[in-house]
């Protein structure tokens, strides 16, 4: 789903090569620096408007965040935040124990695992 502001720009993109194309229409009926200067504006503003939607072009990926707790295996408050497109995995078995371990993903991919009464401390979990 595309942001706000993603939407501005494609509106602002779509309003400036409008204005741009009927500037240049009046120019090749009638010279004027008016009109020249009016065109310059308008083509700063076109290649604003392509660099601004550059950098927010990237499609939103959903995070995911995968947990498992076997064989007397513990996953307390254990949170997880990830975003555009990070996985997370949590694992503990074999009395291993995750307990309060906060994670932050931001399209990054973490893997916390724990066995044979191993134990990570300090993370909750939260993914959106």
């Amino acid at each position: 789903m595309a942001t706000t502001m993603q939407k501005a720009v494609a509106v602002g993109g779509a309003l400036t090569t409008t204005a741009t194309g009927i500037v240049t229409n009046q120019i090749t009926d009638e010279w004027s620096w008016t009109w020249g200067a009016t065109l310059a504006v308008l083509v700063a503003a076109g290649i604003w408007l392509a660099i601004l939607a550059l950098g927010g072009s990237s499609p939103t990926v959903r995070a995911q965040h995968r947990a498992r707790a076997d064989h007397h295996g513990r996953i307390d408050n254990s949170g997880a935040i990830g975003r555009e497109g990070a996985v997370i995995e949590q694992t503990a078995t074999r009395g291993g124990a995750i307990t309060d371990s906060p994670v932050t993903a931001h399209g990054a991919d973490i893997d916390q695992s724990t066995d044979h009464g191993g134990q990570i401390t300090g993370s909750p979990s939260d993914i959106r």
